[in-house]
């Protein structure tokens, strides 16, 4: 058969040659695409859940654009007019759907008539009065803080909100026009920071390209040198290392034919086949040399060509197996349920088959049709190499229970440190520390909420039913209890948060109306709060028992709130309400209406006592004061709930007056809500100041919890969104890793126990690969690497290369032992042939990985290390546990001949 192969062996050269070519073509095809959702199958229920918010809220691409003010407050003219330029600009960003901060967000006021909604800043500010008059409007509404302002004032955040359904060269676009916009802002008393999932998944795209430009060279380059110093010949050099550049060009071409993107896991498959694919060549070359050397004289052309022939009979099986088996470990990873994984495993499985191809066809025809220059250069020398196997041999060969012992020691640490492993894959932490995203992403997490959103989202049976206020109580609820619970969540902005805000600004006591300076409406009846202009409805008709500073005579030590008193009117005079809003009793109204200096610390003292926590800040007891004579409405910022508070007989009273609230509104609470009268869906969005996947199953954990305990019937809550995503990504880790493993030693198992024709055989075959897997992962315990995607598919490469290792020492051990039943000869011999193509390929492996040690993400320099040191494991497992094991049980099949 090899011989009909190799008849015209230019006809091979072409042919591999051309179909190379046309694979090369399609290269600049290739696009990267690093977005969460590509990570899961289309049927996994956090992306069905991603895709069905997206299509009710729209986009959930959005950047945070944080601007700080190294010497001055973020409240001055400075300031905001700088905001408002640069919001302008962003806003006309092709595909930006908006872009909100500080100067254009909407803010809700009371008025005469009821409430008004406007942007927070309606006008320039002229000077430091009306600069005064905004930070008074942003400090009103709680839900600004920590979104449009940090705790110093120093700072302000734009949220740049994209359009949907966009490809990723135009969100890459959007990305690159933000950062050409902040370029012109940017002065010396100014700092800026771009952080968001979407500006990590550009980066991570445009660091791919800085890995894949710098590294394939980098690895080419030590492969070249590793196979100088091991052969000293340019046949050794040239022909291993054009075999994995084949091999690299046909699987990246075929990605491109079927429309695969390129993510950052698969950024490792160029620099795997160049330090893997070689080992094929490695063994064909560091053999067909021997052969040569063997013979110790010149040799004819037609000699030359039966060496070639001898050499691929000779080598061929245990290379196809070794080939094989690679396949098989790297195809393990296509079992798992991550895409990018599944596709890496896929075609690094090519890439090897096309590399074994290569190996035995490619360089024998090319050895064939330069027969008689390169034969002329074989020289024979004893190289270090061979100095090194004697060492090891010398060392191991009389020490094999010592060995077997220290391996079993080995075996119980790397147990203990398997145990430490903490499984986290954060996309923020694939870069380095000193990087700009790293430092924009901890920037914003420790002035603003946070750059990791989690949704939860609320089903309603039928239209309206997100105006219940039992419903809206518990979203309240949860929004405070997972505040509460978790230092990590920033803030939690819901539906809720609104409706509380509108029923606060219709119950402003009357004179605090006629008095707020954001109200420009003219004249105001102290008598009145709001009328809903609603005859089938409730009405306010408040009056005011006194007002918050303002000396009226000079008799008044203090005049320091307000309270109104209510009543709901009724069609007959006989069912009219003796209700009174906020927590007062009649007579509290008239004590607090002129406040002693001791009726002023018992106002204090009550204060604290409705407090939930002793422990509170001074802005937390001026809150509670200001609820307590309800200054501002403050006693009315929550969901109007309690019938005996409100102008309500019933709860349904209390779902038409929120109902009522929406007519009046003016704004949009499209990001929220599904309709703005009567919405049935509604969205609470968690914003986190982590990214990490433990946290997020917490709150997850949490929220599920706390909805079934709590939540009215019903109601259908899941939750959504990237961090949703990014976790049910990390929780496929496992399972796709466990599955993998599994996979992949078994049929080397069965590969092994097939070509030996034994079953203990295939025990043998994967005893090296379990050690260095339980090292593997030993050694990420104790050193905290985290499992993550990339090391994720440590175990695999592992086994897929490692297995090489050991297919060929059983062969040739095989052989010799088949010849000699002198065990000690018998190691020897194999370790000087077989062992010394084993080190070439441990070390050319080990030195290619190591290249990913300069990688711009933290994840690939984990794997480049993990992979190397379980490539010197594997070989060493291969040469010394191996042997030892044999030699001590002496197994039958391994000196039986096989028929």
């Amino acid at each position: 058969m090899f011989k009909r192969i190799f008849k015209k062996p230019w006809i091979n050269i072409i042919l591999i040659i051309m179909i190379t070519v046309f694979f090369g073509i399609q290269l600049p095809k290739l696009n990267i695409n690093n977005e969460v959702k590509i990570f899961l199958p289309d049927d996994h229920p956090s992306k069905n859940a991603y895709d069905k918010m997206e299509k009710i809220y729209g986009s959930g691409d959005v950047i945070a654009v944080s601007y700080e003010n190294v010497k001055n407050s973020i409240f001055s003219l400075e300031s905001i007019k700088l905001l408002d330029g640069i919001i302008q600009d962003l806003e006309n960003i092709e595909n930006v759907k908006e872009a909100t901060g500080l100067v254009n967000t909407d803010f809700i006021k009371g008025t005469a008539d009821g409430m008004e909604v406007k942007e927070l800043v309606e006008n320039k500010p002229q000077n430091k009065k009306d600069i005064y008059e905004i930070k008074k409007k942003v400090l009103s509404w709680d839900i600004y803080e920590n979104n449009l302002y940090n705790e110093d004032y120093s700072s302000s955040q734009i949220l740049v909100k994209a359009e949907k359904d966009l490809s990723i060269e135009q969100k890459e676009d959007i990305y690159w026009d933000i950062k050409n916009v902040i370029k012109k802002y940017k002065n010396k008393d100014s700092n800026f920071y771009i952080a968001g999932m979407p500006a990590v998944n550009v980066l991570i795209g445009n660091n791919m390209e800085s890995d894949l430009s710098n590294l394939i060279p980098f690895v080419i380059g030590i492969v070249l040198l590793i196979l100088f110093l091991s052969f000293r010949n340019a046949g050794g050099v040239i022909l291993p290392t054009v075999t994995v550049l084949i091999s690299t060009v046909w699987a990246l071409g075929i990605m491109s034919l079927l429309g695969i993107s390129l993510t950052i896991v698969s950024t490792v498959i160029p620099v795997l086949l160049v330090a893997v694919g070689s080992a094929y060549g490695i063994h064909i070359i560091s053999h067909y040399y021997d052969e040569i050397r063997n013979e110790n004289k010149k040799i004819s052309k037609k000699q030359h060509k039966e060496i070639i022939i001898t050499t691929v009979k000779k080598v061929g099986k245990p290379v196809f197996l070794a080939g094989l088996t690679t396949m098989v470990g790297f195809g393990s990873l296509a079992s798992s349920n991550i895409m990018p994984v599944k596709s890496f495993g896929i075609f690094t499985a090519v890439g090897v088959g096309v590399a074994l191809l290569v190996a035995l066809i490619f360089i024998p025809s090319i050895l064939l049709v330069r027969s008689r220059r390169l034969s002329g250069r074989i020289k024979r020398d004893k190289n270090a190499i061979s100095k090194i196997i004697d060492a090891i041999y010398g060392y191991f060969s009389k020490k094999r229970i010592r060995i077997l012992i220290l391996s079993f020691i080995i075996i119980i640490i790397s147990i203990v440190g398997i145990k430490k492993i903490v499984i986290d894959s954060v996309m923020i932490e694939f870069f380095k520390e000193d990087t700009e995203i790293r430092q924009a992403d901890r920037f914003i997490n420790n002035n603003f909420s946070g750059t990791h959103v989690l949704n939860i989202l609320i089903d309603g049976k039928e239209n309206g039913a997100l105006t219940d206020p039992d419903i809206l109580k518990e979203m309240d609820n949860l929004s405070r209890y997972l505040e509460n619970r978790y230092s990590r969540v920033g803030k939690v902005t819901s539906f809720a948060d609104f409706i509380k805000r509108m029923n606060k600004v219709m119950n402003y006591p009357a004179e605090e109306k006629s008095q707020n300076p954001e109200n420009k409406s003219g004249n105001i009846k102290e008598e009145t709060t709001s009328d809903f202009g609603n005859e089938s409805t409730s009405e306010f008709d408040s009056e005011t028992t006194s007002s918050f500073g303002n000396n009226s005579n000079n008799e008044t030590t203090s005049d320091f709130g307000s309270e109104n008193t209510s009543e709901f009117k009724q069609k007959t005079e006989e069912k009219k309400s003796k209700k009174i809003p906020g927590n007062f009793e009649e007579d509290k109204t008239n004590k607090y209406k002129k406040l002693t200096g001791r009726q002023f610390v018992e106002l204090l003292n009550e204060a604290i006592l409705n407090s939930k926590k002793s422990n509170i800040t001074a802005d937390q007891l001026v809150k509670l004061i200001n609820r307590e004579i309800n200054y501002r409405g403050e006693a009315y910022n929550e969901i109007p709930y309690d019938v005996d508070k409100y102008p309500a007989e019933r709860k349904k009273g209390l779902k038409d007056l929120i109902s009522q609230y929406l007519l009046l509104y003016a704004g949009n609470l499209d990001d929220l809500i599904n309709d703005q009268i009567e919405p049935s869906k509604a969205r609470m969005m968690i914003q986190m100041k982590s990214g990490s996947n433990i946290l997020t199953d917490k709150i997850e954990e949490s929220v599920s919890k706390y909805v079934d305990d709590n939540f009215p019937e019903g109601y259908k809550v899941s939750v959504a969104g990237t961090s949703d995503m990014a976790l049910a990504v990390n929780n496929l880790i496992v399972s796709s890793q466990l599955k993998s493993i599994i996979i992949s030693l078994i049929v080397v198992f069965i590969i092994v126990s097939i070509n030996f024709r034994s079953f203990v055989g295939g025990i043998y075959g994967v005893i090296p690969l379990s050690f260095a897997l339980l090292i593997n992962f030993g050694i990420m315990g104790f050193f905290g690497i985290k499992l993550d995607i990339a090391t994720s598919m440590v175990a695999a490469i592992a086994i897929g290369i490692g297995v090489d290792y050991t297919v060929h020492f059983l062969t040739r051990y095989h052989q010799e032992r088949l010849e000699n039943d002198d065990i000690e000869e018998v190691t020897r011999n194999t370790l000087k042939t077989t062992g010394k193509a084993i080190i070439f390929n441990a070390i050319s492996v080990a030195a290619g990985f190591a290249v990913l040690l300069f990688s711009n993400f933290n994840p690939l320099v984990n794997l480049g290390l993990l992979v190397s040191i379980t490539m010197v494991t594997s070989s060493l497992a291969s040469m010394t546990i191996l042997p030892a094991l044999l030699n001590q049980f002496k197994p039958k099949f391994i000196s039986e001949k096989r028929r």
